[in-house]
């Protein structure tokens, strides 16, 4: 029996059947929630008491209202019985059970306060490293510390466009399918729900969606320039290590899409910017220059746009960056 609006009329009156006994309970009752008196989706508890001999009633109340008596099979020995009502705990609550004796004198009182946050979930912790490579389709796994029977994924700057899949979240081991990763990069973070209310938004970590595992190099590191979003990526072991923003060719002259191998970093100056680092076609075991470089500018403002000569553009401080990380004959792919 289910009580709403916490507005209780009538004591419930039962008789326990198959109650567990034992000789060895305490004087006074003990109240408490065990695990299967918890709907993690609908945010009830239904509590139960042990009792010592001598009760022949147990009188459950909640905010100081009766929700349900209880009658006992056996007054003559100890054991446990349950209130057989679900409450919704919406707010912090004080529930007590009244062991009493065959002339209605109560034997002793226990009580229990409880509020959600005790079984509201707390922040995931996602296993994502960050800067992981994604799938367009992702699963999620995480981990709280309570039952989760429902979840949000946010993602920014982009936000999701399909709905997840909560696969499991039982005892707080979270696994969420069909979370489809906008392209480029983004930040990700999970929030967690239940009955009992929402958790705070899991620490966020950037993830990078760059297409199809497929058409990536199946190579431990390269450099993606990826002239879609306007950036150049250092992937190494699957994880993005740095990401820059670029300039391109213009159409008139434009940067060559295609595998290439890069060089030793040479000073540079005025339109090269600082440095400036070749890119080499390679034939069998022969490298031919292209013509082409990624390398810094004395134009910043041209970052993020169609500008170059067909050569692909940094920030000089990030040119310099790039060339301390990314070795010489690392590969290079190029693509629209």
């Amino acid at each position: 029996m289910t009580f709403c609006c916490r507005s209780f009329t009538a004591a419930l009156v039962v008789l326990a059947a198959g109650v567990s006994v034992s000789a060895a309970w305490a004087d006074a009752p003990q109240i408490t929630v065990p695990s299967s008196g918890i709907d993690w989706s609908a945010g009830t508890v239904t509590v139960s008491a042990d009792y010592p001999a001598g009760t022949q009633s147990v009188v459950f109340s909640a905010i100081g209202q009766t929700i349900a008596t209880v009658v006992v099979a056996d007054d003559t020995v100890a054991g446990t019985v349950s209130s057989g009502v679900p409450f919704p705990l919406t707010t912090p609550t004080d529930f007590s059970a009244d062991a009493r004796d065959a002339q209605n004198a109560s034997i002793g009182v226990a009580t229990l306060a409880l509020t959600p946050a005790m079984y509201r979930p707390s922040a995931p912790e996602l296993e994502l490293a960050a800067g992981t490579v994604v799938d367009f389709s992702l699963a999620l796994k995480a981990v709280s510390d309570h039952t989760v029977t429902s979840v949000v994924v946010k993602t920014e700057p982009e936000p999701l466009t399909h709905p997840v899949t909560l696969v499991t979240g039982a005892d707080g081991q979270i696994a969420v399918s069909g979370v489809r990763v906008p392209y480029g990069v983004e930040q990700i973070e999970l929030i967690a729900r239940n009955g009992f209310g929402s958790s705070l938004p899991s620490k966020a970590e950037t993830v990078y969606s760059l297409g199809p595992r497929s058409k990536l190099p199946e190579r431990s590191r390269y450099v993606l320039v990826d002239k879609r979003s306007m950036t150049l990526y250092y992937v190494r072991g699957q994880r993005v290590v740095r990401h820059y923003d670029i300039a391109i060719g213009t159409p008139s002259t434009p940067t060559p899409n295609g595998y290439f191998v890069i060089g030793a970093a040479r000073p540079a100056s005025g339109p090269w910017g600082v440095l400036r680092r070749p890119l080499y076609r390679v034939f069998g075991s022969r490298r031919k220059p292209s013509g082409f470089y990624i390398h810094g500018t004395d134009e910043p403002w041209s970052i993020g746009t169609w500008a170059s000569h067909g050569c692909v553009r940094l920030y000089n401080w990030e040119i310099r960056n790039f060339s301390k990380t990314v070795p010489n004959g690392t590969l290079v792919l190029i693509r629209p």
